[in-house]
């Protein structure tokens, strides 16, 4: 299978998911949908750290740090675990999240989709892809079944989240020579993989002012998906 093929069968898969999600919309509310979304989630990305290690990438064990996508996986898995008041702040940013989690399934700059789509995809592609496939599903069913609001509170909460977690990585960096989100604090300055910006500083405010932008635009996106939804069931109910 070639990674266009992949690449195809997966956006069947989304856009299937996301039309019978706008359709079914209070349906989601039921506890099970939620259960399945991390279940399905925790298989995917049991599969990407399998791959990631038997090409001998995973160093320090599970990908957690290594990047947002990794990140925002691991925090969905942890959201049953987690009290009341952090899951709200983590569901913001999953949910606003979720429209970069759909661009990511195509433009994955670790597997270069749009240089190699003419090559087989490998096991490590199509988990990667499932996986940011089952991310962005899960973001926008926060939306849809009213658990994220689509607010300037809850907007606030999501950057809040993210902002503190990347604040986290670059202490770990500091103080223990890592890697975490990509920044090297002693050198490989880099945004996914591309070291185009020449130093810690001018890195670390492209990628705050990236994290802004996408979630901004899957702020928007949210909002778009909730007119629809809202406006598909309402002519139903007119009807």
């Amino acid at each position: 299978m070639h990674i266009s093929q992949m690449l195809w069968g997966l956006s069947i898969v989304l856009f299937a998911a996301i039309f019978l999600m706008c359709l079914f919309r209070d349906k989601l509310k039921k506890r099970i949908v939620n259960l399945l979304f991390i279940l399905i989630c925790a298989v995917f990305f049991f599969c990407w750290n399998y791959a990631a290690y038997e090409r001998g990438w995973l160093e320090d064990g599970f990908m957690t740090l290594e990047n947002i996508s990794p990140y925002i996986c691991t925090i969905i898995l942890l959201t049953p675990f987690m009290n009341e008041k952090v899951k709200d702040y983590a569901y913001s940013a999953i949910a606003f999240l979720g429209f970069g989690m759909f661009v990511a399934l195509f433009v994955s700059p670790e597997a270069d989709y749009l240089l190699h789509y003419k090559q087989e995809a490998n096991f490590t592609q199509i988990s990667e892809g499932a996986c940011h496939l089952v991310m962005a599903l899960y973001g926008f069913y926060l939306i849809l079944s009213d658990k994220v609001k689509l607010d300037f509170k809850s907007f606030g909460k999501s950057l809040i989240f993210i902002y503190t977690s990347i604040a986290y990585g670059i202490f770990l960096n500091l103080c223990f020579h890592r890697s975490n989100f990509g920044m090297d604090m002693y050198g490989n300055y880099s945004i996914y993989f591309l070291d185009i910006f020449g130093s810690f500083g001018a890195t670390l405010v492209a990628y705050i002012f990236g994290v802004l932008f996408t979630m901004t635009v899957g702020f928007l996106f949210g909002m778009l998906l909730d007119w629809v939804s809202r406006s598909k069931n309402t002519a139903e109910i007119d009807k």
